[in-house]
């Protein structure tokens, strides 16, 4: 009788159990339907601050990818670039060629040698001094002053050196343009400190022909220094932080790095036929003493970014170019730059190196040739001509 009857218990036990267990069961699945599909505040969160990054990084993605194309060489592959390739070979041109044609690089190589004597060639990385050229950087840093309201372009000189020479009449305009009348005939004979650069042509600043078109660096070398005045800040900060950094020119440097780096050029005296000329010996003052206008060393790749952001907009805003480049500027230099109804033009040379750019407005063609070898009596800027006409004649995809 008790066995019976605790038998009855058990088996009343095992259906209570049961439907324990097909209740929690119920409450999992209305769980995992009902909350477990429903995100949190936090994750909301985290999802709008992850779509808020997506939308914001493309311009930083495709910089960073447009930067992954430059860091490679391009052979010619159609019948095209090679015959752009040729007329470079045939010339015996010495540098590294960037040429872009409907927004693609048809050719980035180099040609020669960047260092005779190691039988070093030339590369699509190798690195060159782009003389004059680094006055558009300067310019830049103007325009973005300008930009900030800390500057007009019609604030005049005796603001910040009142002791130059009809300082009280000069404009930053007309020091962007090179129509102030300053010239500067004395040189550093000595190496000095950047500043003592600057102060030292500020001292031996001149008066020529006020009003009229004159090329002269100290135009440039003083802006620098109302550069310094403006931000409290030096000019190699200023560039490394908007440039090599804000643009991210990993290929770009100043002269006392350039010297050190080991896809650097050297430069030679022109000569006829197949052989280089003699190797121009490294001199720190000549370039040292161009701060702001002319000691910087960049690849055709970091050369090229610098001049697309310029001219999309992304350092400068276009209101601001607009200012500056007006109708009564057209084909005139303004800002490190020569401005024509199609297309801009940079150029510099110094102790042996020649630097030439030429852009489409519409960035679509583009051609920067950077040379280790000045020719003589010559340039390599009429051939940066006929290669950017054919580029602007030739519609083939």
């Amino acid at each position: 009788m008790h066995y019976k009857k605790h038998h009855k218990k058990r088996n009343s036990f095992i259906p209570a159990f049961i439907i324990l267990v097909l209740i929690l069961l119920v409450m999992v699945e209305c769980y995992l339907l009902f909350y477990q599909n429903q995100p949190d505040s936090s994750s909301q969160t985290n999802s709008s601050e992850t779509s808020m990054m997506t939308e914001s990084s493309p311009s930083n993605t495709q910089d960073i990818e447009q930067t992954k194309n430059f860091n490679q060489e391009v052979q010619p592959s159609s019948d095209f670039a090679e015959e752009l390739n040729q007329k470079l070979e045939d010339i015996q041109f010495t540098g590294t060629a960037l040429i872009i044609h409907n927004g693609q690089i048809i050719l980035q190589k180099g040609f020669g040698y960047a260092n005779v004597s190691e039988s070093r060639p030339n590369t699509y990385n190798a690195t060159f001094q782009i003389g004059s050229i680094q006055k558009a950087f300067t310019a830049s840093l103007i325009l973005k002053q300008v930009q900030a309201r800390k500057l007009s372009l019609d604030d005049t000189l005796d603001q910040f050196y009142p002791t130059i020479p009809d300082s009280q009449k000069i404009t930053i305009r007309q020091l962007l343009s090179m129509t102030s009348g300053l010239e500067q005939k004395v040189k550093p004979t000595i190496l000095m400190t950047d500043d003592d650069f600057i102060q030292f042509s500020i001292a031996n600043a001149t008066m020529g022909v006020y009003g009229k078109y004159k090329y002269e660096g100290v135009n440039y070398s003083i802006l620098v220094g109302i550069l310094e005045q403006v931000t409290g800040q030096s000019y190699r900060t200023l560039f490394t932080q908007t440039f090599i950094q804000g643009l991210n020119l990993s290929h770009t440097c100043f002269y006392d790095d350039f010297i050190h780096s080991s896809n650097r050029t050297y430069a030679y005296k022109p000569a006829s036929g197949k052989d280089f000329g003699t190797q121009i010996n490294d001199n720190p003052l000549t370039f040292d003493q161009e701060v702001g206008t002319g000691n910087v060393g960049m690849t055709v790749g970091d050369l090229y970014l610098f001049y697309s952001d310029l001219f999309e907009g992304k350092i400068i805003d276009q209101q601001i170019m607009e200012e500056v480049w007006t109708p009564e500027t057209e084909t005139k230099y303004m800002g490190g730059l020569y401005n024509f109804a199609t297309h801009i033009k940079g150029h510099g040379n110094e102790a042996g190196f020649e630097s030439n750019a030429m852009f489409s407005k519409d960035r679509k063609n583009a051609v920067i040739l950077l040379s280790n070898q000045y020719p003589k009596n010559d340039s390599h800027s009429k051939l940066a001509d006929s290669i950017f006409d054919l580029l602007e004649s030739d519609q083939s995809e």
